[in-house]
């Protein structure tokens, strides 16, 4: 480990902030059915690390806050569900230079909730609940991406980001499963560091 951090700091390290948005889905199935949810907006921000191995290979780790949730349409009544979750989210990334522009990443996240809420809305009439006690405060999910630098240390990307654990807790629901889905468009500015990301 030593000799692997000795040598990224020799190849190259960078960082900086990055900000973008969300478009966050969660993924309920029960015995074999899925429960049909939309794509909720949402921000998320934070800084990233790029330590390079050698011109092509890096190590991306990142700090992120995420908001996630979904909103679900209840048929046959005048309402709105939507659910409010916020993150502490980080990824721990493997890079890969295609160009000098362009790169691709994928890697584990470990989503640490902070706050979970529910608003379901009949009419003008809107109420909250507070429902972070029935879910798990970590996650774990699986990030794949792109991005490319534009100029002068400004750059974007896209990334997937696909629950792989469960996050309703065990004792409230053994048979569902709830999963986070988060697609993120973002903008990135390296803050310090060389040429590269």
């Amino acid at each position: 480990m030593i000799v692997l951090v000795s040598y990224s700091f020799a190849q190259g390290i960078s960082g900086g902030v990055k900000a973008g948005l969300n478009l966050a889905d969660q993924k309920y199935s029960s015995d074999g059915s899925t429960a049909d949810t939309n794509v909720k907006p949402g921000l998320h921000a934070g800084l990233f690390l790029v330590a390079m191995i050698n011109e092509k290979f890096a190590v991306q780790p990142e700090v992120l806050f995420s908001m996630q949730g979904c909103k679900l349409d209840i048929d046959g009544f005048d309402s709105n569900y939507e659910t409010f979750f916020n993150y502490v989210a980080i990824p721990l990334l493997a890079r890969y230079n295609i160009t000098d522009r362009i790169s691709v990443h994928a890697g584990p996240q470990l989503g640490f909730l902070l706050s979970a809420d529910t608003e379901i809305s009949y009419g003008t009439q809107v109420i909250k609940t507070d429902i972070k006690e029935y879910y798990k405060t970590m996650e774990i999910s699986g990030a794949i991406g792109g991005e490319i630098d534009i100029i002068g240390g400004l750059g974007a990307g896209v990334r997937y980001v696909f629950g792989l654990s469960q996050i309703h807790k065990d004792d409230i629901d053994n048979t569902g499963k709830v999963k986070n889905s988060v697609f993120q468009i973002y903008l990135k500015c390296r803050l310090f560091g060389g040429s590269k990301k």
